[in-house]
């Protein structure tokens, strides 16, 4: 008489109460592998993800790139190209092509990604807020429909030399709620651009501006309204708590409160410490600098503002060595490049009203660009390096059709050692669209 086997126990035995445990520590790709074990965990996920309790778990951002075809070292030479999403996961350090788990196609450049939802421009100035990985997205007003001061004729300037489309009118999208589409946030859902042309500034520089548009009230709101940001050019702006705070490219920082029925100004701070930092710097060193950019993030509760050099007038032959200038061996062909060099860090102290340089991030690790910036906990973030800034490229210009070079310049930067280095190897000397942060949530 052989020995009876206890029969495995079913997926389905496993009780709902313990499998919600596990998702709570499960990651966005991990949630995805748990959903596809069998349909009562598929179920049970569901369940899960679509609850009011509902908190993704911290995890790594992805790098969203440009499609394989669309990383070139030269200017673009026109034809029909994919248009199919690639993610960067940099605690795999793994890619993941044709990812779009909705099926959906990568339409419009984008121009922000907040809370897991991109914000996408296409070329006749219409704008989407899509989350990839669900297919769920919400259809905004265009562009051409607003009252927006720099953009009185934007089918004139879109038919001019310098852009061939609408997408060049906006560097930043940012959204101002981190549950789009739920209910409990409908009054705060909306978004805040920073928006502007070439040559509309004094001495024929670039001049933008910024502006909103809320998704609660469309008879009110129900297009892109300016904000009365008293400076020429901004470089970004992020939201939170009801705030939206916003830096020119001279440091200086305003901030609206958005709790009532319209926007209110609370703040304007003109401090120059981070410019003045920056320009020390470049002198000191010697180097030849194509300018400065200013971000803001909150990290820990405070406000902090990072200043970032980058280095111009670096031509790079053939062979990918670096020289200073276009003398050398002038058979070889050589490409124009800039890089970032350094970092600076400040706090906002609210008492003095001013900046305070920062040596350390601590256990921080900021990730920056054409995202709103985050900072996160090492813990948070495996495969990432602590006390360190992450950063994609911000010169979205410089990829634009008019330039052989644009949207390479990624790295990560360690406060410690004061070192840059490459987190994604790549050959190429132009990426369009520019690679931007994305934190996966498909619920």
């Amino acid at each position: 008489m052989g020995i009876k086997r206890k029969r495995d126990a079913a997926w389905s035995d496993l009780g709902t109460d313990i499998s919600e445990c596990i998702l709570r520590r499960l990651g966005f790709v991990d949630i995805l592998r748990f959903k596809r074990a069998c349909s009562w965990w598929f179920s049970v996920a569901e369940s899960y993800t679509s609850s009011s309790w509902y908190r993704p778990c911290f995890q790594t951002p992805w790098l969203l790139l440009p499609p394989p075809d669309h990383q070139e070292e030269k200017a673009d030479k026109g034809g029909e190209r994919s248009s199919s999403l690639c993610f960067f996961n940099l605690d795999e350090k793994k890619a993941y092509r044709d990812v779009c788990l909705c099926g959906e196609v990568y339409e419009g450049r984008c121009v922000g990604s907040s809370h897991g939802w991109l914000v996408l421009l296409d070329r006749t100035a219409n704008l989407i807020v899509f989350n990839p990985f669900c297919g769920a997205r919400i259809q905004l007003v265009s562009l051409k429909e607003g009252g927006l001061k720099l953009l009185d004729d934007v089918d004139a300037f879109a038919g001019g030399k310098k852009y061939k489309d609408c997408r060049a009118f906006v560097s930043k999208a940012v959204l101002m709620s981190d549950h789009i589409g739920k209910k409990k946030n409908k009054d705060k859902d909306g978004v805040v651009l920073i928006y502007g042309v070439e040559g509309e500034g004094r001495h024929g520089t670039k001049m933008n501006k910024l502006a909103f548009c809320m998704f609660k009230d469309k008879d009110k709101y129900g297009r892109f309204i300016d904000l009365d940001g008293a400076y020429e050019r901004y470089d970004d702006v992020i939201c939170y708590d009801d705030v939206i705070c916003a830096i020119s490219s001279y440091g200086f920082v305003e901030v609206w409160d958005f709790s009532g029925s319209s926007p209110t100004k609370v703040m304007d701070m003109r401090s120059s410490l981070p410019r003045l930092k920056a320009i020390e710097f470049a002198i000191s060193s010697r180097q030849v600098c194509s300018g400065f950019h200013f971000y803001l993030v909150e990290s820990c509760g405070e406000l902090l503002s990072i200043v970032r050099v980058v280095e111009d007038f670096v031509y790079v032959d053939v062979d990918g060595k670096s020289v200073r200038d276009r003398d050398g061996d002038n058979n070889k062909p050589k490409i124009r490049i800039y890089q970032t060099s350094m970092f600076y860090v400040f706090r906002l102290d609210l008492h003095q009203k001013e900046w305070v340089e920062m040596e350390s991030l601590g256990d921080q690790i900021v990730f920056l660009g054409g995202n709103p910036s985050i900072s996160l906990r090492a813990e948070d973030c495996p495969g990432c390096l602590n006390n360190s800034i992450y950063c994609t490229d911000s010169s979205w210009e410089q990829a634009d059709d008019n330039h052989s070079s644009g949207g390479y310049d990624m790295g990560y930067y360690n406060l410690r050692d004061r070192s840059v280095k490459p987190f994604y190897h790549s050959q190429c000397y132009k990426m369009k669209p520019t690679p931007i942060w994305v934190l996966p949530n498909p619920w």
